[in-house]
């Protein structure tokens, strides 16, 4: 990530929980201490893994005594149940890491833990990883999904020379790598490319018009699997839609984009978020700029004030688009949704309620009309993609709005909360 006259600092990884109310699910907006990475996949009938990635530079390694070496120990448990209101128990097991340090240098530890489900059914996977020299927790919630072979936890991608495992369907640098499906051994899929380069959301006030994912198909080619494995090529950005021959559904969806998706790398990766909190006027003249380093830090110099506010309002901002990409990339960087626009401006809600068909926020406190602000959010297009969720709009979220956004730009940070 690159810094801005020492303005910006390095933003930590983020995970997910369910809050203590059972229907209540939420985005974790604190920087966390372990990050773990976990991807389901299904190998047969009755054998699913629940693989895990954990960077040993995110743990604490003690020893008793100068004669022993230095151990990481990490506590991983799972629980499934039938779904997000968590009152029927279908498995639990856990698992315990160690890891001793030979060297300074950084590895990602990888592992994996069988998971009991039988074909056919669904679930929702509560994790909790514990690291018990440091003495803290991570949680996180994956839904699992075994009724159907075609869906994504029957892939699994993998280094075409190692056995690395590629824990998310978004790529910025690999070009090529291996696909892995043991349910579908011998199959020949199509993938649909599409050159994509969508807009931000519009403001929550506006015209309440559905987004179309699909402009249209630029070009086809076939995955064939050989046994269980084959190679695919990402060569440029855009999305990858990967179907069966016979259906007219995708079933696993490749995302190739801008290397500023993982980490800013560059000062024009920096001016695009900022879309929601400028003018047209002055968003036109970050863009064009010849120096755009200078002109993100004089616009960030200008709502802060002064060097040390300006780093405090940096490091949040950038925060929420990391953490947007994160949790809400679909057919689209994550910042550039709804529900990534309303978390980078407005900050995350207290409550979330997640259904089958959507999700609630509830900002300020829930059951209360004249103490709280609710947005509700459609999933759609589910059938072609995962993770659309679409707001419903209206122009009372107006004021609102133009609160938050007049909040940045007079260098506070805002949140509703």
């Amino acid at each position: 990530m690159i810094a801005i006259v020492g303005l910006l600092l390095v933003m930590g990884c983020n995970t997910n929980k369910l809050a203590n109310d059972e229907s209540n699910y939420q985005y974790d907006n604190k920087i966390k201490d372990l990050s773990p990475s976990f991807v389901v996949y299904h190998v047969n009938d009755t054998l699913s893994y629940l693989y895990l990635e954990i960077n040993t530079t995110n743990l604490l390694y003690v020893r008793e005594n100068s004669s022993k070496p230095f151990e990481a120990e990490v506590h991983i448990r799972y629980d499934l149940y039938q779904d997000f209101k968590g009152k029927v128990l279908i498995d639990s097991a856990s698992k315990v890491l160690y890891d001793y340090k030979k060297t300074d240098g950084a590895k990602k530890i990888l592992a994996r833990i069988p998971l009991a489900i039988p074909i056919g059914e669904n679930g929702v996977l509560r994790i909790t990883s514990s690291d018990i020299n440091k003495k803290v927790k991570d949680k996180q919630v994956i839904e699992v999904n075994k009724s159907n072979r075609l869906s994504e936890q029957f892939f699994l991608f993998k280094g075409i020379n190692n056995e690395t495992i590629y824990f998310d369907p978004y790529f910025t640098l690999e070009n090529k790598f291996k696909v892995v499906s043991d349910f579908n051994s011998n199959e020949t899929f199509e993938v649909q490319y599409f050159n994509t380069n969508f807009p931000a959301s519009p403001p929550p006030f506006s015209s309440n018009v559905k987004q179309k994912p699909i402009v249209y198909n630029d070009s086809n080619f076939l995955l064939s699997l050989n046994n269980s494995e084959g190679i695919i090529s990402l060569p440029k950005k855009g999305s990858y839609y990967i179907k069966s021959l016979d259906s007219i559904s995708y079933n696993v969806i490749l995302q190739k984009l801008d290397s500023n998706f993982d980490g800013f790398h560059n000062y024009l990766g920096m001016i695009e978020p900022l879309k929601y909190i400028c003018t047209s006027k002055e968003y036109k003249a970050l863009k064009n700029a010849d120096n755009k380093r200078k002109a993100v830090e004089d616009f960030w110099l200008k709502m802060g004030g002064s060097k040390e506010r300006a780093r405090v309002i940096i490091e949040e901002y950038y925060r929420r688009v990391e953490l947007a990409n994160k949790f809400f990339t679909s057919y689209k960087e994550g910042w550039k949704t709804d529900r990534g626009m309303l978390s980078i401006v407005m900050g995350l809600p207290n409550t979330i309620y997640k259904t089958r068909n959507g999700e609630t926020w509830v900002y300020g406190t829930p059951h209360n009309m004249m103490m709280s602000l609710t947005f509700s959010f459609n999933l759609e297009n589910e059938d072609r993609i995962k993770n659309d969720y679409q707001l419903i709009r209206y122009r009372t979220y107006r004021d609102y709005w133009y609160r938050a956004c007049e909040s940045w730009r007079q260098g506070r940070i805002y949140n509703f909360n």
